[in-house]
C-alpha cells in the first residue's frame, strides 16, 4: 500500500512535469489544485524553473505563483483540455525511476545561496529572470515577471531596483540606439569603480548634452545600481556571520557598520569618477554636479526609498559629495573666467550640502572675511593634501567641508580671479600652494611675474590705482594682523603673505614706472602725508628702474628707446629730489650718452655700441678715443667731446684715479669741490690729448699744434726755473704728464713731403722744447735724440734752400753759366762796377759760411741748450715768460729777452748782415733749457755779466 502511494506521487510529479514542459499552465494549475499534498510550493517552483519554457509569457503563470504563495487554489482556472492522467499506465518502478531522472533545478541560484534570503518565491523569481535573460534576452518579459512581486520581499525589491531598473533604463530608455546592450548576467558582474566608468561611459559621447545626461545617469542608473551594492558585497559574508558565535547585538552593530561602509565605498567611487572627469573636462564635471544633488538625489522609479538609512548616513554621504565638489575646484588646471565662476558655484553647493554659510561673491572684496582662518588651520595643511589621490581622503582639512576650508577656498578663488584679471592666470591648486606653502623667494618671483604682465593690459592711471589695491589685497587678504602675529615680516595668510609690505610697494612702484604711470607713482609715493616707501629707498628704486631702462637701450639718443624712458623717469621725480647727487649723476650720464649717440661707434668683434657699455667699462673715457678713431675729422669737435668727458666725470665715471701720493705736511686737504674741478680739468686735458692724437693720425698737424698751444696751457714748475729755491710746491706731474706727452707726440710726428716749409720745422722744434721743459728727466735722452733728428732735417732744408738761392742768384746775375744751361734770354752784360761788387760778395759769403761751420763744429754744452730754450719761450704763448721773469733780475730778463725775438735782428744784423734761422732756433732751444732742466743734469750756471 505504501509502495503504491509513492508510485502514485511519482506519477503525479511526472504529470506535472509533462504539463509544464508543454506549457499547459492552466492544466498544471488544476493539477496542483487537486494534488496540493504532493505538488507543494518548492516542488512546483523547481518544476516550473526546470521545464517551463522561458519563452512562456509570464502573465500566464503569475496567478499560479500568487496562489502557490497564498496556498489558496479555490479560484483555479478551468482548463480547456481534459485532465488525462497519461502517466497512470506506468508501472511503479518506472514511475519512480523517471522521477529520479528529472534533475530538477534548485530554487535558489548559486549566486543567491549565501545572500541571506529564505523566501522561496523571491529566489525562484530571481532564478527564473536569469534563465529568461540567458535563453531569450527579453528584459521586458523579465520585468513583466517581477513587477507584480516587487514588494513581496525586501531582498527581491533590492535586487530588482539595483539590477533590472538600471539595466532597463540603460538599454531601453536612455540609450536605445546602442547596438551592444548589457545582459543581465554581465550587468550583475559589474563591481566597484570599473562599474561606474562603464555605466557612465555612454553619457561621455553625448557632446554638449553630456553634463545633463551624466547627471541623469547618476540619478537614474548609478544611484539605483548602488542601492544594492551593499547586498552584493554581503552575500558571501552573510552566511558566515550566521554561523558565527556573535551575539545578536554584535550582529546588529556589525550589520550597521558594514552597511555604512559599503554605501560610502560605492559612493566614493562616484566621487572619484567626478574628480577624474574634472581633470579632462572641468566644465562637464561642474555642470554634472550642478544638475545632481548627490546620493540623496536618486530616482528609484517609485519602488525604493532611503528610509532605512538613518540621518547620520545621509549626512555623511552628503558631506563626502560636498568634499568632491571642493576637490574638483583644486584638481582642475584650467584658468579661464568661466572656470572660476563654475568653481564658485561648486563652492556654494558644497556649503549648502554641508549646512554651512554660503561664501560671498567673487568680486566682493569688502565682504570677504578671513575670521574663520587661523594659524592652527593653516599649520594643519601639508603639501601632501594637494596631491590628487589625497583630495577625497576624509581627513584632508583642505577639502573637508567645514567653515575654514570653505573660507580658504573662497579666498583662493577670489585670488585666482584677480590673477586672471591682471593677466597672469593661475589655477586654484597653484594659488593654494603659493599661499599656504610658498617661500618668500617664490612669492616675490610670482609677484614680479604678475606685475610684468600688467603693463600689457593696463595703461591708464585709474586702472593702475585699482591694480595696486588688488595686489595689496592679495598680500594679506585684508587680514589685520598685529606685529606680534607677523613679527614684522608679513601676515600668516595671503598669496604674498611672506613679503613685507614695503617690498610689495617697491615692486608696485617699479611696475608703475615701467608702465609710464608717473602721475600715480608721484601721487602715491611722494605727495601723501605718509609715504609707503622711505625716501632713501624710494630714490634708489627710481634710479634703479631708470638705469635698467638705460642698460637695456640699444641707442643712446634721448628721443627714443630706453634712454628716453630713463630720462622721463628722472624728469618726473626731479622736483621731488632737487638736491640729490644721484639724480645729478644720472642726468649727466644721460647727457653724455645722448651726445655720444651722434657718432658712429663699434666695439670689438663688430659689436655695436650700446649705452650699457659706458657703465660696464672700467674706463669710460676711453670710448671717446674710439669715437675719434672711427669718425673721421671728429677731432674738430673738441668742445663737444670735452663736454662728453666732463659729463662722464659728473656722472661719477671719470678718468681712472692716479695712484695716491702722501701729501706733504704743509699741504691742506682738498675740498670736494676742488677735487671735482680737478677731475673736470683732467678730463678736458685728456680729451684734448685724444683729439691731438686723432689729428696727428689724420695728418692734420696744424690742428694738433693749435690744440697744444691754445687748449692745454701747461703749468710751469717754478722749482725748475730756480734750482736754489727751497719753497715746497705741489706735485704737478699728473697735470704736466699730458702736456709734455702731447707736445712730444706732435714734435716727433714726421713732416709730410708736401709740407716741408721752414715754419713746420720751427713748430716742431718749439713743441719739442716744450716737451723738454715739462718732461721728467728719464725721458730727456729720447727727446734729445728726436731733437737732433729734427735739427738735422732743418739743416738739410736750410742747405737746400741756400743752394737753391745761389742757383737762382747765379741765373739771375748771369755771372756764371752752369754746365748744360744757357744764359737768360734778353739779359744784359754786367758793368765793371757790378762785376767788382759780385766778386767781393762771394768771399764775404764764403767767410760767413766758414764761421758758421766753425760754430757748428764747436761743441755746445747742454747747459747752453737749456738756457737758450728758457729764453726762447719767455715770449711765447705759454706761461713760461712769467716764470722766467719771476726768477730772473730785470737786467737779466732784458738781456735774455732780446735775442729770443725771432723776428728781430742781432747787433751784426744791424750792420746789414742777415741772421740765419738756424741760429734763431738754436738760441731759442738753448735759452729755454738753461733755466728749465740745466740744474737737473748738473750743468754749471751761466756767468752773469
Amino acid at each position: 500500500m505504501a509502495v503504491s502511494r509513492e508510485a502514485q506521487k511519482a506519477r503525479t510529479i511526472l504529470e506535472a512535469v509533462q504539463l509544464a514542459a508543454s506549457a499547459q499552465v492552466a492544466s498544471l494549475h488544476q493539477l496542483i489544485a487537486h494534488e496540493t499534498d504532493v505538488l507543494h510550493l518548492e516542488l512546483v517552483l523547481r518544476i516550473l524553473l526546470t521545464y517551463l519554457p522561458e519563452s512562456t509569457e509570464p502573465i500566464l503563470y503569475q496567478d499560479l505563483l500568487h496562489q502557490l504563495v497564498t496556498s489558496d487554489f479555490h479560484e483555479a482556472p478551468q482548463s480547456s483540455l481534459p485532465l488525462v492522467p497519461s502517466k497512470q499506465k506506468l508501472s511503479d518502478k518506472d514511475a519512480r525511476h523517471q522521477v529520479r531522472q528529472l534533475h530538477l533545478l534548485p530554487v535558489a541560484h548559486e549566486q543567491d545561496l549565501h545572500a541571506g534570503c529564505t523566501d522561496q518565491l523571491s529566489l525562484f523569481l530571481i532564478h527564473r529572470a536569469r534563465r529568461i535573460d540567458l535563453e531569450t534576452g527579453s528584459l521586458l518579459d523579465i520585468q513583466q515577471l517581477l513587477e507584480p512581486f516587487i514588494h513581496h520581499d525586501p531582498y527581491l525589491r533590492t535586487w530588482i531596483i539595483s539590477n533590472i531598473l538600471p539595466l532597463r533604463r540603460l538599454d531601453y530608455e536612455y540609450y536605445p540606439q546602442i547596438d551592444d546592450p548589457y545582459t543581465l548576467e554581465a550587468f550583475e558582474k559589474l563591481e566597484g569603480r570599473p562599474a561606474i566608468d562603464s555605466l557612465l561611459s555612454r553619457s561621455a559621447r553625448a557632446g554638449q548634452e553630456q553634463p545633463v545626461q551624466s547627471a541623469r545617469d547618476l540619478r537614474g542608473i548609478v544611484g539605483p545600481w548602488l542601492y544594492g551594492e551593499g547586498s552584493r558585497k554581503r552575500r558571501k559574508t552573510h552566511h558566515d556571520r550566521r554561523r558565527s558565535s556573535l551575539t545578536s547585538s554584535r550582529h546588529a552593530e556589525w550589520d550597521a557598520m558594514r552597511k555604512e561602509e559599503d554605501l560610502q565605498t560605492g559612493w566614493s567611487d562616484v566621487n572619484d569618477w567626478i574628480t577624474s572627469l574634472a581633470l579632462r573636462d572641468f566644465a562637464g564635471a561642474a555642470d554634472t554636479m550642478e544638475h545632481w544633488d548627490g546620493p540623496n538625489d536618486v530616482d528609484y522609479d517609485g519602488h525604493g526609498d532611503d528610509e532605512e538609512l538613518d540621518s547620520d548616513i545621509h549626512g555623511t554621504l552628503a558631506r563626502r559629495y560636498a568634499q568632491a565638489g571642493l576637490a574638483t575646484t583644486y584638481i582642475t588646471t584650467e584658468t579661464s573666467a568661466s572656470t572660476f565662476e563654475k568653481s564658485h558655484g561648486l563652492l556654494k553647493k558644497a556649503a549648502h550640502l554641508a549646512g554651512l554659510r554660503e561664501p560671498p561673491a567673487l568680486q566682493d572684496m569688502q565682504n570677504s572675511s578671513v575670521s574663520a582662518l587661523s594659524k592652527d588651520y593653516l599649520h594643519e595643511l601639508s603639501e601632501i593634501h594637494l596631491l590628487h589621490n589625497a583630495f577625497l581622503r576624509p581627513d584632508n582639512p583642505l577639502t573637508l567641508p567645514e567653515d575654514p576650508s570653505i573660507t580658504f577656498a573662497s579666498l583662493v578663488l577670489r585670488s585666482c580671479v584677480f590673477f586672471q584679471k591682471l593677466g597672469h592666470p593661475k589655477s586654484c591648486k597653484a594659488v593654494a600652494r603659493l599661499a599656504a606653502f610658498g617661500k618668500c623667494e617664490e612669492q616675490v618671483e610670482e609677484l614680479r611675474k604678475t606685475l610684468q604682465k600688467i603693463p600689457v593690459r593696463t595703461r591708464d592711471n585709474a586702472s593702475w590705482a585699482e591694480v595696486r589695491q588688488e595686489i595689496l589685497w592679495l598680500r594679506d587678504w585684508q587680514y589685520e594682523a598685529s606685529e606680534t602675529e607677523t613679527d614684522g615680516q608679513g601676515t600668516f595668510c595671503g598669496v604674498f603673505c611672506k613679503i613685507k609690505r614695503v617690498d610689495v610697494e617697491v615692486e608696485l612702484l617699479r611696475a608703475l614706472l615701467r608702465a609710464s604711470c608717473y602721475t600715480v607713482a608721484v601721487h602715491v609715493y611722494c605727495t601723501q602725508d605718509q609715504h609707503p616707501i622711505p625716501d632713501d629707498l624710494l630714490e634708489n628704486t627710481i634710479l634703479s628702474v631708470a638705469m635698467s631702462f638705460y642698460d637695456g637701450a640699444s641707442n643712446g639718443n634721448q628721443s627714443r628707446g630706453g634712454v628716453r624712458k630713463a630720462a622721463e623717469i628722472l624728469a618726473a621725480f626731479q622736483t621731488q629730489f632737487p638736491e640729490s647727487k644721484s639724480f645729478s649723476q644720472a642726468n649727466a650720464l644721460l647727457a653724455a650718452t645722448h651726445s655720444m649717440s651722434f657718432y658712429s661707434l663699434t666695439l670689438q668683434h663688430g659689436v655695436p655700441f650700446q649705452p650699457v657699455n659706458i657703465r660696464a667699462s672700467k674706463d669710460p673715457m676711453s670710448l671717446i678715443g674710439k669715437i675719434l678713431e672711427q669718425n673721421p675729422r671728429s677731432y674738430t669737435k673738441l668742445d663737444d667731446l670735452i663736454e662728453i668727458g666732463q659729463s662722464l666725470v659728473k656722472a661719477g665715471l671719470g678718468p681712472t684715479k692716479q695712484p695716491e701720493v702722501p701729501p706733504a705736511k704743509t699741504t691742506k686737504p682738498a675740498s670736494p669741490s676742488s677735487d671735482r674741478d680737478k677731475q673736470l680739468a683732467e678730463s678736458s686735458r685728456r680729451v684734448t690729448y685724444m683729439a691731438i692724437e686723432a689729428a696727428l693720425s689724420e695728418k692734420d698737424f696744424d690742428t694738433a699744434y693749435s690744440y697744444i698751444i691754445n687748449r692745454l696751457s701747461p703749468a710751469v714748475p717754478t722749482s725748475q726755473a730756480d734750482p736754489s729755491s727751497t719753497q715746497e710746491t705741489p706735485d704737478t706731474s699728473s697735470e704736466d704728464d699730458i702736456s709734455w706727452r702731447a707736445a712730444y707726440l706732435a714734435g716727433r710726428s714726421p713732416t709730410l713731403k708736401s709740407d716741408t716749409s721752414l715754419r713746420r720745422f720751427e713748430q716742431r722744434l718749439e713743441l719739442l722744447s716744450l716737451a723738454l721743459l715739462l718732461a721728467p728727466a728719464s725721458h730727456l735722452s729720447e727727446m734729445l735724440q728726436v731733437w737732433r733728428t729734427v735739427e738735422a732735417d732743418l739743416t738739410a732744408l736750410l742747405a737746400r734752400e741756400a743752394a737753391e738761392e745761389d742757383t737762382w742768384n747765379s741765373k739771375g746775375d748771369g755771372s756764371k753759366v752752369l754746365p748744360g744751361s744757357t744764359a737768360l734770354p734778353g739779359g744784359f752784360t754786367p758793368s765793371a762796377v757790378e762785376t767788382d761788387k759780385l766778386a767781393n760778395e762771394k768771399p764775404r759769403r764764403q767767410s760767413r759760411a766758414t764761421a758758421a761751420a766753425a760754430n757748428e763744429e764747436a761743441p755746445m754744452g747742454l747747459f747752453d741748450v737749456a738756457r737758450g730754450a728758457a729764453q726762447a719761450f719767455s715770449k711765447n704763448a705759454f706761461p713760461l715768460r712769467k716764470a722766467a721773469f719771476a726768477t730772473a733780475s730785470p737786467v737779466e730778463g732784458t738781456a735774455k729777452a732780446r735775442p729770443l725775438s725771432m723776428g728781430s735782428d742781432s747787433g751784426s744784423e744791424g750792420k746789414g748782415e742777415r741772421v740765419r734761422k738756424r741760429d734763431m732756433v738754436a738760441n731759442a732751444v738753448t735759452g729755454g733749457l738753461a733755466s728749465g732742466i740745466g740744474w737737473v743734469i748738473g750743468a754749471p750756471a751761466a756767468p752773469k755779466s
